[in-house]
């Protein structure tokens, strides 16, 4: 668990904590149960529980509580339209897998990290797999996250490391500091694509492009990502560049 901040607000933390343990709940639940599964004295759940009833979240059923729907049907309304992949980068997806065969994906920016949104498998008899809708996470690991990093604020990327400049490792080959990091991202502006060799799974290596759709900074990536041995083959890997530069090209094309 990360280290709690200084400034966090108790009561929206402890309301927040009631919403999880009625999200979790099969059935309505009354007030002290909440409290006891909470740790909290019932009065003070009894307040925070007239409150998320107030606004919405919470609603009351006679003496029981349960999650109030409309107001999370909203938001999650609102998530998934953000979330869902636009039709110019689904066509760049599948045109992408037809022209070089192997696994690609998009991924979407939101709150600091990058998850996979939509996938189209391979067509060789061996490629990647595992590659699922909502994988997130080491964003400094993955060529989408790279893509994406290097068109974001420069205080997201403090964020990713330690005090000591230090970046968690997912493998051996990894970059180790912000300072690598920082060094590849310039890279992958200059070049124009991000390249992971190994970083976030052994054997697999992925390239990604930023996709811009015609907004300042870049919010899906597009990733291509292929099986140690093809991707180090230079007949391969000239296809799988030419091939995520044509999809930035036709990107640009939208701008």
């Amino acid at each position: 668990m990360s280290e709690k901040p200084k400034d966090l607000v108790q009561s929206v933390a402890r309301a927040l904590g009631l919403i999880d343990i009625i999200a979790d709940s099969d059935e309505p639940l009354r007030a002290k149960g909440i409290a006891e599964r909470a740790g909290l004295h019932l009065a003070t759940t009894s307040h925070l529980l007239t409150t998320l009833v107030h606004t919405g979240y919470v609603e009351r059923r006679g003496r029981e509580y349960a999650i109030g729907s409309r107001k999370i049907l909203g938001l999650s309304s609102k998530i998934e339209d953000e979330a869902r992949p636009s039709p110019h980068s689904l066509e760049l997806l599948a045109r992408l897998r037809d022209r070089t065969g192997e696994s690609v994906y998009l991924s979407t920016w939101s709150a600091g990290d990058v998850t996979i949104v939509a996938v189209e498998d391979g067509t060789h008899a061996v490629r990647v797999a595992d590659l699922r809708v909502g994988t997130h996470g080491d964003v400094h690991a993955r060529s989408s996250g790279k893509a994406l990093l290097a068109f974001q604020h420069d205080d997201v990327l403090q964020r990713l490391a330690d005090e000591d400049g230090k970046l968690p490792r997912r493998t051996e080959f990894t970059l180790e500091t912000l300072a690598d990091l920082e060094r590849d991202l310039a890279v992958v502006r200059e070049r124009g694509y991000a390249v992971d060799r190994q970083e976030y799974l052994l054997g697999v290596c992925g390239m990604a492009i930023p996709l811009f759709e015609g907004l300042k900074r870049p919010r899906t990536a597009l990733t291509l990502t292929a099986p140690l041995d093809r991707f180090t083959d230079p007949e391969h890997f000239e296809l799988y560049r030419d091939a995520i530069l044509k999809a930035r090209e036709l990107d640009a094309g939208r701008g």
